[in-house]
């Protein structure tokens, strides 16, 4: 009953908050004017994030309670809100600015909380790949909003299968944020799903890939010991951490796939430009709700491979890594092919 309320009200929250979040938007000009590198045709406000933000929080302290945990999630939930809503606010900095500020943020979120990879009997080693991890998924998913219900749509799905998969392994408050998260998205979406008229913003997709990051270092697979003893490897989340990375599997591909596409072409990392994956796919005579709705259905089938990952024994879960190692390798090599790079600069 717990989860069912946990979903509906967050659910409920987003979808009279966002209109809200709108009339907030057009009074303090917070909006994305269309440009030579926008989708759009009108300003769109960039406040969504704030709605799902607090319809996430207030399901996460009303069900889950004022635990340490939960609290140190709202905290630096706000923090990625507040930090990325002064870009959204056209108070620009550079991208390393941004990322120190990300780093800081997930670092506090280590320290107040505990919760890290365990990875090697390092901790300080396992501080720092945690770190790295959510600073990572942060700017990940704020890479892959480039298209109306994308992230949000995304979000909700990997949030599906996260709560199906602490399910498995008995892991409720993986659940609750999972459930809170799904819920909070979807009512968003409601508004976000093309033609959208209201953006995630930098604020909204930066905490979004918080969360998601957070869900993916608690997840642990318990059902995977069997395959870690048989490959000799002491600590199990080693093994189980493939599971979420499979279930983040688009947004960590986009971010992969322009970085090396970008280093191959001498164009800077940090160039705004329509040469994501859903661009590429767009361009390639797809309308902007077949690319999203397509890579959607990418997400299920990953989401399927994880869950099916779960309950497989040695060779099969080497015949599923296999399959998801030859669509990485595939799906780069396909969408190389469409040509978005013109004397060093991203077409626009």
């Amino acid at each position: 009953m717990t989860c069912l309320l946990t979903l509906i009200i967050a659910l409920i929250s987003s979808l009279f908050l966002t209109p809200l979040a709108k009339l907030l938007a057009h009074k303090f000009n917070i909006l994305d004017n269309p440009g030579h590198r926008k989708i759009h045709a009108q300003p769109v406000p960039l406040t969504g994030g704030e709605a799902v933000y607090v319809s996430f929080i207030i399901v996460l302290l009303i069900f889950g309670g004022l635990t340490r945990f939960n609290l140190a999630l709202a905290l630096i939930g706000f923090c990625f809100i507040i930090f990325g809503l002064l870009d959204d606010a056209r108070i620009k900095m550079p991208a390393r600015y941004k990322i120190s500020a990300h780093l800081l943020f997930a670092a506090l979120f280590i320290f107040l909380t505990g919760i890290h990879f365990s990875f090697f009997s390092y901790s300080w080693l396992n501080w720092l790949i945690s770190i790295g991890f959510i600073t990572f998924m942060t700017n990940s998913m704020n890479m892959l909003d480039g298209m109306d219900g994308l992230d949000s749509g995304v979000a909700a799905l990997a949030g599906c299968f996260f709560a199906l998969l602490a399910w498995n392994s008995g892991q409720g408050d993986i659940i609750l944020i999972a459930l809170a998260l799904i819920g909070a998205a979807l009512g968003f979406l409601r508004y976000n799903f093309n033609p959208a008229s209201i953006f995630l913003g930098e604020a909204g997709s930066t905490f979004l890939g918080f969360v998601l990051a957070v869900l993916a270092i608690k997840l642990t697979i318990y059902g995977l010991w069997d395959i870690a003893l048989a490959l000799k490897i002491a600590h199990v989340q080693l093994i189980s951490f493939i599971v979420p990375l499979i279930v983040l599997g688009i947004p960590i591909f986009d971010t992969y796939f322009v970085f090396a596409n970008r280093f191959l072409h001498d164009v800077k990392f940090s160039q705004a430009g329509k040469d994501h994956s859903h661009h590429r796919i767009h361009l390639m005579g797809f309308s902007q709700k077949a690319t999203v709705l397509t890579l959607y259905t990418i997400q299920i089938v990953l989401g399927l491979i994880a869950l099916a990952l779960v309950r497989s024994d040695l060779q099969q879960f080497f015949a599923l890594l296999t399959i998801v190692a030859v669509f990485f390798v595939g799906f780069t090599v396909f969408l190389s092919q469409v040509k978005v790079y013109n004397n060093k600069e991203t077409i626009e």
